[in-house]
């Protein structure tokens, strides 16, 4: 259960990462959008499994190789949980990018076909991008991109335009890591259902400000990655509904996943333990499930939402009072929605020049195309800054960041 309060004092002093100063000055990490940083809770929880019990998973009879495994499959099940699923949906892998490859391999390349369509829109990150056009490639599929609105929400008149009979798998980002708008889910699966095609989501950048609920968003498959929810590097979430599971094939062979073999015959564990060749990250599992106790120790979604709309609303505010500077993300004003990024070039100064001016403040920003080609705008926006926040930032970091900015432009 998520607690009913925000300490945000309290809860900043829990990533050690920010008692460091970079050139002198207090450490502000505007990046998290790209991955955040990780509280005491996380690390703590893999130094236990890598100093007190590491074993393989589903190996070994001793006592080591049990609670290993048994912390695995809790993780498994905190995942779950966490996002309204059942641990038998949940399979764990490196991140959103290998989340999705593995649909594009074990569900996609099974279950379309030559002239079927594949719907992304125009502010998908390249991992829910190229593994659709490889796709597209192999197996001689059309891929329709929808046009996006000014706030980076896909103009849903539009999709539904595009949407026909051939329309197989909508692959869609739910929130976006350049504009920051946030797509209405259940909108976008109950119009793609009523054509009969599938839909994914790419949860990457909304899981860690907003409560997920795949039953209420009525997905097929869904995917983010654990270091973007306060969690380790290398772990990352595959949900997929039961009747998708039951179109799968594994992608990827190994120890773990195998039930039966002979020279001639294999026979494989079923899902999710039959997608998971290898040894898996079990430590990365572990720290998610950390993470995931963190979140809902710390954080309430509500109250998260309404401090980090504040902090782009002031971000906002601030970057117009600057000449040459144009604000290329959702403008929270023109929106009820929540924000949690910004992003903006300046007239005169390439995005990398800006990013390593304020590296010298000891501010961290993102700058260069965030992943994101496929947009309409490309060809006249090469680079941009992008400011992303959660619930470590301050307005006091907001207002540092002005001050410096302006500096530059004086």
């Amino acid at each position: 259960m998520q607690k009913n309060s925000m300490n945000l004092e309290a809860l900043r002093s829990k990533f050690l990462i920010f008692k460091q100063q970079i050139h002198g000055y207090p450490f502000i990490y505007f990046d998290s959008a790209a991955t955040a940083q990780v509280p005491v809770e996380v690390v703590e929880a893999m130094t236990q499994y890598y100093l007190t019990y590491k074993a393989n998973i589903g190996r070994g009879i001793y006592t080591y190789a049990e609670d290993a495994t048994r912390e695995y499959e809790k993780a498994r099940a905190t995942v779950a949980t966490f996002i309204g699923a059942e641990s038998g949906q949940i399979v764990f892998t490196s991140g959103a990018t290998e989340s999705i490859n593995v649909v594009a391999q074990s569900w996609a390349l099974h279950n379309l076909k030559q002239g079927d369509e594949i719907m992304v829109s125009a502010v998908e990150h390249n991992s829910n991008f190229v593994p659709w056009h490889e796709i597209a490639l192999r197996l001689g599929c059309v891929i329709k991109i929808v046009p996006v609105t000014q706030h980076g929400i896909i103009d849903y008149d539009a999709f539904k335009q595009l949407l026909s009979p051939k329309t197989k798998l909508v692959s869609i980002v739910h929130t976006s890591n350049v504009v920051g708008g946030t797509n209405d889910i259940k909108r976008i699966a109950r119009m793609a259902h009523d054509v009969g095609a599938v839909i994914l989501v790419d949860a990457s950048q909304s899981v860690a400000h907003q409560a997920i609920d795949v039953q209420d968003m009525d997905c097929d498959f869904l995917v983010f990655s654990g270091h973007k929810l306060y969690g380790p590097t290398g772990i990352g979430v595959l949900y997929s509904r039961v009747d998708c599971i039951e179109k799968m094939k594994p992608s990827c062979f190994g120890g773990g996943m195998v039930l039966s073999l002979e020279s001639d015959m294999a026979k494989y564990r079923p899902y999710p333990y039959g997608f998971e060749a290898g040894t898996p990250n079990v430590a990365g599992a572990i720290g998610l499930s950390a993470a995931i106790d963190f979140v809902q120790s710390n954080i309430v979604f509500d109250e998260l939402q309404k401090h980090e709309t504040l902090l782009v609303r002031r971000m906002v505010q601030g970057l117009k009072e600057i000449a040459g500077v144009q604000i290329l993300s959702a403008d929270p004003d023109l929106s009820d929605a929540h924000m949690h990024l910004v992003t903006f070039v300046a007239q005169g100064y390439h995005a990398h020049d800006i990013a390593a001016y304020l590296d010298k403040y000891g501010i961290a920003v993102r700058a260069g195309n965030h992943c994101v080609q496929i947009r309409d705008d490309k060809s006249t926006v090469v680079a941009s800054v992008r400011v992303s926040f959660a619930a470590y930032n301050s307005q006091q970091e907001v207002e540092f960041f002005l001050k410096i900015l302006k500096q530059l432009f004086v």
